[in-house]
């Protein structure tokens, strides 16, 4: 595997890492798989997700990866503009896609994001046929009636929480905040905004033209109050006839950035592993 630094654009460039497999080890020379930040987290990702990822996939499924900042990000210097944050996102992901293309001649793209990330992917698979795939980390769903079933039945039920929320009240157990569980400051940590999602229909919408356009979709939910069991995503959307396009996991212990060492290692194989047959069936 060989990594080298890249830049995009002359005037203020997007900066990234370009992993690229061995020449022996290439499956599919025309993809290639572009990793999106995570809120104003750089490249390295929450918890160095970003690297693992771009690494075992390069390794293991013999594809190449990007992973770059976002303009204003990291090691990209701000740009100035009218676009909003979304479309703008969606602009810089063309550009690196045009310029991957021309100088590498990758001419379909993977597209991987963690929330606000997710949602970026989501906005550019609309607007690029380029994108043959998305792998979406807690991207956008909502609530269907099974949720709140799912959710408050085990917390009723269950002793253990009730005793831990009894220790809190008195004072005897402290609540770990997210810098204590991920090691990275609050300022930095970015949490799900649920309340900040599009109308379910406009996703459902823009959902259905992406499964008609043959789009695979691999989305991985992880341990928040808003996605409670695996079926949900195809319970919110079903009117969306989604068949093999679609392949959801959901990891309800893992934290929302997979702090943990065992989650995340986890969720990278199976990545890795949906991404190699993609390019096998593609």
């Amino acid at each position: 595997m060989r990594e080298r630094v890249v830049t995009v654009g002359e005037d203020q460039p997007l900066v990234g890492i370009l992993s690229e497999p061995s020449t022996d080890q290439i499956t599919e020379p025309r993809t290639a798989v572009i990793l999106l930040n995570s809120g104003v987290i750089h490249r390295v990702g929450s918890c160095r997700l970003s690297v693992t990822l771009a690494r075992a996939l390069t390794e293991k499924a013999g594809i190449p990866t990007f992973r770059f900042d976002f303009s204003g990000i990291g090691d990209s210097e701000a740009r100035r503009g009218t676009l909003t944050a979304n479309q703008a996102a969606v602009d810089e992901v063309q550009e690196v896609m045009d310029y991957l293309g021309k100088w590498k001649k990758y001419d379909r793209f993977i597209l991987y994001g963690l929330c606000s990330g997710a949602f970026a992917a989501y906005r550019t698979a609309l607007s690029d046929q380029r994108v043959l795939g998305t792998v979406q980390l807690d991207g956008y769903c909502y609530l269907t009636w099974k949720s709140y079933f799912h959710y408050y039945a085990p917390r009723l039920l269950s002793p253990a929480r009730w005793y831990s929320l009894i220790l809190r009240k008195l004072g005897l157990k402290k609540v770990k905040k997210g810098v204590e569980v991920s090691g990275i400051e609050e300022r930095f940590f970015e949490v799900p905004d649920f309340s900040s999602y599009p109308p379910k229909a406009d996703v459902e919408q823009g959902l259905k033209k992406l499964n008609e356009r043959g789009l695979h979709m691999l989305y991985v939910f992880l341990g928040n109050e808003h996605y409670s069991y695996l079926n949900q995503f195809r319970d919110c959307f079903r009117s969306v006839p989604f068949g093999e396009n679609l392949t959801v996991i959901h990891r309800p212990l893992a934290t929302h950035i997979l702090s943990e060492p065992e989650d995340q290692a986890v969720v990278v194989d199976a990545i890795a592993a949906w991404v190699h047959k993609l390019q096998q069936t593609a």
